[in-house]
């Protein structure tokens, strides 16, 4: 699969505007965030969404073992 095919196409009349419902920079923008819909703009302006952030097989990041605590507290005990 090549990167293009795991980008969504931009512009007022691909991908990501029918995803949105809108045809504007702004309000593909503005509707990807509102949604919480992982994205960045391209050197035209236009929103870019990977096909994965959509379609649910984005890989999770792995979790950490036990919460977070400092070093300090940590050689002190």
């Amino acid at each position: 699969m090549s990167a293009a095919d795991k980008i969504m196409r931009p512009g007022a009349h691909g991908d990501v505007a029918e995803l949105t419902g809108a045809h504007t920079k702004r309000r593909q923008i503005q509707n990807l965030a509102r949604n919480g819909i992982p994205h960045t703009i391209n050197a035209a302006g236009w929103p870019v969404v990977m096909w994965s952030a959509v379609d649910g097989s984005a890989k999770k990041a792995p979790e950490a073992d036990g919460a977070w605590s400092s070093n300090a507290m940590r050689s002190a005990a």
